[in-house]
Protein backbone atom coordinates (compact mmCIF):
# COMPACT_ATOMS: atom_id res chain seq x y z
CA UNK A 1 0.00 0.00 0.00
CA UNK A 2 1.34 3.39 -1.01
CA UNK A 3 1.50 5.83 1.83
CA UNK A 4 0.04 9.27 1.46
CA UNK A 5 3.51 10.85 1.81
CA UNK A 6 4.97 8.62 -0.94
CA UNK A 7 1.97 9.32 -3.20
CA UNK A 8 2.39 13.10 -2.87
CA UNK A 9 6.15 12.82 -3.38
CA UNK A 10 5.64 10.93 -6.63
CA UNK A 11 2.92 13.35 -7.73
CA UNK A 12 5.18 16.32 -6.95
CA UNK A 13 7.91 14.82 -9.15
CA UNK A 14 5.52 14.03 -12.01
CA UNK A 15 3.74 17.41 -12.22
CA UNK A 16 6.56 19.13 -14.16
CA UNK A 17 6.75 16.17 -16.57
CA UNK A 18 2.99 16.17 -17.12
CA UNK A 19 2.79 19.89 -17.81
CA UNK A 20 5.85 20.04 -20.07
CA UNK A 21 5.31 16.83 -22.06
CA UNK A 22 3.20 18.62 -24.68
CA UNK A 23 5.39 21.71 -24.73
CA UNK A 24 7.65 21.75 -27.75
CA UNK A 25 10.88 23.70 -27.83
CA UNK A 26 12.04 25.48 -30.97
CA UNK A 27 15.79 25.41 -31.38
CA UNK A 28 18.29 25.07 -34.20
CA UNK A 29 22.07 25.00 -34.18
CA UNK A 30 24.27 26.53 -36.85
CA UNK A 31 27.98 25.78 -36.66
CA UNK A 32 30.21 27.98 -38.81
CA UNK A 33 33.82 26.84 -39.04
CA UNK A 34 36.42 29.03 -40.69
CA UNK A 35 38.87 26.80 -42.52
CA UNK A 36 42.34 27.70 -41.21
CA UNK A 37 44.01 27.22 -44.63
CA UNK A 38 41.48 28.60 -47.12
CA UNK A 39 39.50 30.90 -44.76
CA UNK A 40 36.33 29.58 -46.39
CA UNK A 41 33.22 29.28 -44.23
CA UNK A 42 31.98 25.74 -43.64
CA UNK A 43 28.39 25.92 -42.38
CA UNK A 44 26.41 23.09 -40.78
CA UNK A 45 22.83 23.82 -39.69
CA UNK A 46 20.94 21.32 -37.50
CA UNK A 47 17.15 21.70 -37.77
CA UNK A 48 14.24 19.52 -36.69
CA UNK A 49 13.12 17.80 -39.89
CA UNK A 50 9.38 18.02 -39.19
CA UNK A 51 9.56 21.79 -38.56
CA UNK A 52 11.69 22.36 -41.68
CA UNK A 53 9.38 20.29 -43.89
CA UNK A 54 6.26 22.02 -42.55
CA UNK A 55 7.77 25.45 -43.09
CA UNK A 56 8.69 24.70 -46.70
CA UNK A 57 5.28 23.07 -47.28
CA UNK A 58 3.53 26.20 -45.97
CA UNK A 59 5.66 28.47 -48.18
CA UNK A 60 5.70 26.43 -51.39
CA UNK A 61 2.96 23.82 -51.18
CA UNK A 62 5.55 21.07 -51.81
CA UNK A 63 6.09 18.09 -49.54
CA UNK A 64 9.78 17.26 -49.29
CA UNK A 65 9.61 13.92 -47.40
CA UNK A 66 13.25 14.36 -46.47
CA UNK A 67 15.31 11.22 -45.96
CA UNK A 68 12.62 8.90 -47.30
CA UNK A 69 12.52 6.87 -50.49
CA UNK A 70 9.82 9.30 -51.67
CA UNK A 71 11.93 12.43 -51.12
CA UNK A 72 11.03 15.13 -53.63
CA UNK A 73 13.53 15.50 -56.50
CA UNK A 74 13.54 19.25 -56.00
CA UNK A 75 14.29 19.05 -52.27
CA UNK A 76 17.92 20.21 -52.61
CA UNK A 77 16.98 23.28 -54.64
CA UNK A 78 14.12 24.13 -52.24
CA UNK A 79 16.42 23.73 -49.24
CA UNK A 80 19.05 25.89 -50.97
CA UNK A 81 16.49 28.64 -51.64
CA UNK A 82 15.23 28.47 -48.06
CA UNK A 83 18.73 28.64 -46.58
CA UNK A 84 19.66 31.60 -48.80
CA UNK A 85 16.59 33.41 -47.45
CA UNK A 86 17.21 32.60 -43.80
CA UNK A 87 21.00 32.64 -43.30
CA UNK A 88 22.84 35.75 -44.36
CA UNK A 89 26.51 36.46 -43.73
CA UNK A 90 27.93 39.88 -44.52
CA UNK A 91 31.48 41.12 -44.25
CA UNK A 92 32.03 44.83 -44.76
CA UNK A 93 29.50 45.76 -47.43
CA UNK A 94 29.65 42.40 -49.20
CA UNK A 95 27.36 39.41 -48.70
CA UNK A 96 29.21 36.11 -48.54
CA UNK A 97 27.87 33.68 -51.14
CA UNK A 98 27.10 30.25 -49.71
CA UNK A 99 26.83 27.14 -51.84
CA UNK A 100 24.70 24.16 -50.81
CA UNK A 101 26.94 21.12 -50.23
CA UNK A 102 24.44 18.52 -49.03
CA UNK A 103 22.35 17.14 -46.18
CA UNK A 104 22.31 14.28 -43.70
CA UNK A 105 19.56 12.84 -41.55
CA UNK A 106 19.42 11.67 -37.97
CA UNK A 107 16.32 10.36 -36.22
CA UNK A 108 14.29 13.59 -36.28
CA UNK A 109 16.95 16.07 -37.33
CA UNK A 110 18.33 17.23 -40.66
CA UNK A 111 21.87 18.55 -41.01
CA UNK A 112 22.26 21.04 -43.88
CA UNK A 113 25.72 21.89 -45.20
CA UNK A 114 26.89 25.01 -47.00
CA UNK A 115 30.27 26.45 -47.91
CA UNK A 116 31.43 29.89 -48.96
CA UNK A 117 32.79 30.16 -52.48
CA UNK A 118 35.76 32.26 -51.38
CA UNK A 119 37.77 32.85 -48.24
CA UNK A 120 36.95 35.69 -45.88
CA UNK A 121 39.12 38.53 -44.56
CA UNK A 122 39.99 37.66 -40.96
CA UNK A 123 40.55 41.32 -40.08
CA UNK A 124 36.88 42.24 -40.56
CA UNK A 125 33.98 41.03 -38.41
CA UNK A 126 31.13 38.97 -39.82
CA UNK A 127 27.51 40.07 -39.50
CA UNK A 128 25.40 36.96 -39.32
CA UNK A 129 21.62 36.94 -39.58
CA UNK A 130 19.92 33.63 -38.86
CA UNK A 131 16.12 33.56 -39.09
CA UNK A 132 15.61 29.84 -39.73
CA UNK A 133 11.98 28.92 -38.89
CA UNK A 134 11.18 32.38 -37.48
CA UNK A 135 8.27 32.75 -39.91
CA UNK A 136 6.46 29.73 -38.40
CA UNK A 137 7.59 29.66 -34.77
CA UNK A 138 7.63 32.93 -32.80
CA UNK A 139 9.64 31.31 -29.97
CA UNK A 140 12.29 29.87 -32.30
CA UNK A 141 15.86 30.29 -31.11
CA UNK A 142 18.87 29.70 -33.33
CA UNK A 143 22.22 29.09 -31.69
CA UNK A 144 25.10 30.19 -33.90
CA UNK A 145 28.68 29.15 -33.16
CA UNK A 146 31.54 30.66 -35.16
CA UNK A 147 34.78 28.77 -34.77
CA UNK A 148 38.28 29.61 -35.99
CA UNK A 149 41.17 27.49 -34.79
CA UNK A 150 40.82 27.44 -30.98
CA UNK A 151 38.40 30.38 -30.77
CA UNK A 152 34.65 30.05 -30.58
CA UNK A 153 32.04 32.78 -30.42
CA UNK A 154 28.39 31.93 -29.76
CA UNK A 155 25.12 33.85 -29.80
CA UNK A 156 21.45 32.95 -29.61
CA UNK A 157 19.54 34.55 -32.48
CA UNK A 158 15.89 35.31 -31.72
CA UNK A 159 13.04 37.00 -33.51
CA UNK A 160 13.82 40.18 -31.53
CA UNK A 161 17.55 39.93 -32.18
CA UNK A 162 18.15 37.98 -35.42
CA UNK A 163 21.58 39.44 -36.27
CA UNK A 164 24.90 39.59 -34.44
CA UNK A 165 28.43 40.63 -35.24
CA UNK A 166 31.21 38.09 -34.78
CA UNK A 167 34.84 39.21 -34.55
CA UNK A 168 37.58 36.89 -35.67
CA UNK A 169 41.17 37.19 -34.57
CA UNK A 170 44.04 35.20 -35.97
CA UNK A 171 46.65 34.14 -33.45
Amino acid sequence: MITRKLFYSILFLLIPVIFTAGHKFYLSLTQIDINSKTHKLEVAARVFTHDLENTILAETGHKLLLGSVHEAEESDSMLTDYLHQTIRIIQGDKEITLSFVGKEFETDVTWLYLESLAGIDLSEPLKIKNVILFERFPNQKNIVNVRFEKQISSQIHTRNHPEYEYKITSD
